[in-house]
């Protein structure tokens, strides 16, 4: 049973004059949201994570096992109805996992045969739930990590097999240098590096002689573990002075629980590897004039130290954008999805992708030669754990990447809607809109009334909003609501609350908003989770749960069964919702 079902009254021409109303009454950025709450309307999404869900924890003769899950008919018919008895109205399925490899059968794609060291067994596990989930009357909408087509960790995936594919990262390395040119490769907070290269603190960061479990050499994170005192050997650290000379090399050992802190205008090097303890033993001198060098490159990410764990492609490369379109089409007209999903529809950072192909297609956005590549753009500051420099092209590289992931969510959306006119595109994407641009990203409407420094005239234009049927802005924070981070001296901005009123100001009711919440920020806590999902439904249309791996493993599904139990259906699929609400809002800001 569903509370809402749709009759022909809903299409655009009746529900305009009931949205026109609404509209007059309201800022553009809540329409959406009372549009939706007029019809009894509600999204409630749970994210299916590809990998985290191929087994899960179970009792086997009095020992706990772990036992496949999504790749079982009965395990996927499990998930549906517990989805069905917890108003749960559609499940995001990950059928293309960071590595490339997919969980559906294609022609094309290489499957996820194994994970972790187990084998995957040969199951079309978007098959399943499309089957399971439609005889009960909910959704199934595909997703696809759009970009990522390799995993770092274990080195697998498309961009593996095509190393062209891979976007290229501005890398950087700095290294200790002594008189005699010996040279120790060292990281600074803040920049690209190998985590395991002996860190530079900044001026008064800590070293101490007791760090907790798992954390030597810095500070606590919160965690609630106890100090682990630091061996004799197990951790050295190098000063420098503000002349440019080794002023000290003291070992964390012999510092009897003193803190050790950087200097304020020296540095600290702090080390834990064998290696580079030696080095620093033969080759480091108290008093001896050393110098911080820095050696910078274009790598591929598969290479790049930056980016841990996706291998990102290059958006502007025509194989790679012929391939996912390819993905895209297959998935549409070989299976009987609701809709298609986007995530990691994007750049990894900041400093990719610096590629051939988007330097030629750069160039001919701003009509000019770039003359220092990509240093024009953006460069490493000599001063270690000193800001990024920013070119005289900075700006407008926001706008071109921006424009460029436009640009391949339109392909997307033009790919699909042949296949299936209509068919709703959705996209997972990061709440935090005034930052978002390191990713190259603008998921919100050109009509959008927010600004900040580093827009250009032209950037609102670069937003993908109205592309969408809907976007999940992954509000990711453990505090709810403002009120509940003033009482607690917290940030306001790191609330979920924030975040939604942010995510409704950046779209203006573009498309719909349905904020994606983090099921481990409330482990042990069930009921913040409800909290948290009422909470971003309140000033939006719906809400997603990532993920179910942690549903299953905190044993909450009795809480979501007690919390909703009416079944709304999804505000973006009601027939012509979405287009009246776009024209109200045209209507309202029209002089």
């Amino acid at each position: 049973m569903r509370l809402l079902r749709i009759s022909p009254l809903c299409y655009c021409g009746v529900l305009l004059p009931l949205i026109q109303p609404v509209a007059h009454a309201q800022a553009a950025g809540r329409l959406a949201h009372r549009m939706s709450l007029l019809l009894g309307a509600q999204a409630r999404m749970l994210w299916i994570d590809g990998t985290a869900n191929l087994t899960r924890p179970e009792l086997v003769n009095g020992k706990t096992e772990l036992v496949p899950y999504t790749t079982t008919v009965a395990g996927v018919q499990n998930i549906v109805q517990h989805c069905l008895s917890s108003g749960i109205n559609t499940i995001i399925l990950d059928v293309k996992p960071i590595s490339g490899q997919v969980l559906y059968h294609s022609a094309f794609a290489p499957r996820l045969a194994s994970w972790e060291g187990h084998n995957v067994p040969d199951f079309d596990v978007l098959a399943a739930f499309i089957t399971a989930a439609h005889k009960v009357g909910i959704q199934v909408d595909a997703d696809v990590n759009l970009l990522s087509e390799g995993h770092k960790y274990f080195q697998v995936g498309p961009a593996y097999q095509h190393p062209s594919w891979q976007s290229i990262t501005y890398s950087m390395e700095r290294g200790l240098v002594t008189p005699a040119g010996n040279r120790l490769a060292i990281r600074a907070e803040g920049e690209p590096g190998n985590d395991a290269l002996p860190e530079l603190l900044a001026s008064g960061d800590d070293v101490r002689s007791e760090a907790p479990s798992g954390m030597v050499g810095l500070e606590s994170t919160g965690d609630e573990k106890l100090p682990q005192s630091t061996s004799v050997g197990e951790q050295l650290n190098v000063e420098v002075n503000d002349a440019g000379q080794v002023s000290g090399i003291v070992d964390s050992g012999l510092l009897d629980g003193v803190p050790l802190s950087a200097p304020e205008h020296g540095t600290l090097l702090t080390m834990h590897r064998d290696e580079d303890k030696r080095w620093v033993q033969q080759d480091l001198y108290p008093g001896e004039p050393v110098r911080y060098d820095m050696r910078t490159s274009l790598l591929p990410v598969a290479d790049a130290p930056g980016e841990k764990v996706a291998c990102f492609v290059d958006p502007l490369n025509p194989e790679v954008r012929q391939y996912e379109l390819n993905m895209v089409h297959e998935i549409a007209a070989n299976y009987d999805i609701d809709g298609l999903v986007l995530d990691r529809c994007r750049y990894a950072d900041l400093l990719n992708d610096f590629s051939d192909a988007e330097r030629h297609a750069f160039e001919q956005y701003i009509g000019a030669p770039v003359s220092r590549w990509p240093q024009d753009i953006i460069q490493f500051p000599s001063r270690p754990g000193a800001s990024m420099i920013r070119g005289p092209l900075f700006d407008k590289w926001l706008e071109f990447r921006a424009r460029t992931i436009q640009d391949m969510v339109a392909d997307v959306a033009n790919t699909l809607h042949q296949v299936k006119p209509g068919l709703p595109l959705g996209a997972y994407v990061g709440s935090w809109y005034p930052g978002y641009y390191v990713v190259g990203v603008n998921w919100g409407s050109p009509d959008t009334k927010l600004r900040f420094s580093w827009f250009t005239p032209n950037y609102p234009s670069t937003g993908y909003a109205e592309t969408t049927s809907w976007l999940s802005p992954g509000c990711y924070y453990p505090t709810i609501t403002m009120n509940e981070a003033r009482r607690l001296g917290k940030d306001e901005q790191s609330t979920v609350e924030y975040n939604v009123q942010i995510a409704n100001r950046a779209v203006d009711s573009g498309t719909m908003i349905y904020p994606g919440l983090y099921v481990p920020f409330y482990e042990g806590h069930p009921h913040r989770l409800i909290s948290a999902l009422q909470e971003a439904s309140r000033s939006s249309e719906g809400w997603m749960i990532f993920d179910l791996s942690y549903l299953t493993a905190y044993h909450w599904w009795p809480y979501l069964q007690q919390a909703f139990t009416d079944h709304p259906v999804a505000p973006h699929t009601i027939p012509g919702l979405l287009t009246a609400i776009r024209s109200a809002r045209s209507r309202e800001q029209t002089p």
